[in-house]
């Protein structure tokens, strides 16, 4: 019989990966499920406020990436 995956071999369900099953680049690659099916997976939204103002909002991603959005009013 032969096998249809390229990465399917004697070592498959091993939970070490064979040195010559891996490749080297220098690419970034994220381990683990995608951000939507992780908990707490949706940006946090902040009011920063001074008074009855609202003076910043900020916005943090699930990455931890915070984006701070100043708000200016005309007087």
């Amino acid at each position: 019989m032969q096998l249809s995956d390229p990465c399917a071999s004697d070592h498959a369900g091993r939970t070490v990966v064979p040195g010559h099953r891996v490749h080297l680049t220098g690419e970034m690659a994220r381990v683990g499920p995608p951000p939507s099916q992780l908990p707490g997976s949706e940006p946090r939204v902040e009011v920063i406020r001074e008074g009855d103002e609202v003076r910043a909002i900020d916005v943090t991603c699930p990455c931890g990436q915070r984006v701070r959005l100043q708000c200016v009013y005309d007087s």
